[in-house]
């Protein structure tokens, strides 16, 4: 059996410094990784949310970030497809720094599952409040609560002092009918 090359590690403070002209990457323990390419069909829902999601910056104090840069550990970073940090947070000029209150991921073609529970749990690990998968391709949505994906249809998350964040799950699903 032939060995698979090892891809060189780089150095944390390289990749937070490096920009990527054909997508970001995550960074996992010394090694750059390409993140799966959306289709239409989700940069059309990850354009939906970031609209939806906005609408609400003002009024409950929140921020609104689409694939951002969010430490993990010093040595893990992830680019979540959308984030929501409760004002105010710490961020460098590179990443964010403190946990996102909402992570919505939106399922590509080409993601695995066993990848997607590891992700899942780091964020679970790292404090996030709520973390969201949504299908574009079947209009599902999941959430992932204590190591447990369960499909859940939503209509809002709870902002710690500040109220409900509204999120129909199932109408902003439906709103892809008219992308």
């Amino acid at each position: 059996m032939v060995a698979l090359p090892t891809p060189p590690l780089v150095p944390v403070e390289e990749y937070l410094n490096t920009s990527y002209p054909d997508g970001d990457r995550e960074y996992l323990d010394g090694l750059v990784v390409e993140r799966n390419v959306g289709t239409p069909g989700h940069s059309a829902l990850q354009k939906i949310l970031i609209v939806h999601l906005a609408g609400f910056e003002k009024a409950l104090q929140i921020a609104v970030r689409p694939e951002c840069r969010t430490r993990i550990e010093e040595t893990r970073y992830r680019v979540p497809d959308v984030l929501v940090m409760t004002r105010p947070f710490r961020q460098s000029d590179r990443v964010v720094l403190d946990p996102p209150l909402l992570i919505v991921e939106i399922l590509s073609p080409d993601d695995r599952m066993r990848e997607t529970i590891q992700r899942f749990r780091e964020y679970e690990r790292l404090g996030v409040r709520y973390i969201v998968q949504m299908d574009p391709e079947d209009r599902t949505t999941f959430v992932f609560i204590r190591g447990d994906l369960a499909r859940r249809d939503l209509s809002s998350f709870e902002v710690p002092g500040r109220g409900p964040l509204p999120f129909d799950s199932r109408e902003l699903l439906a709103r892809l009918d008219e992308e």
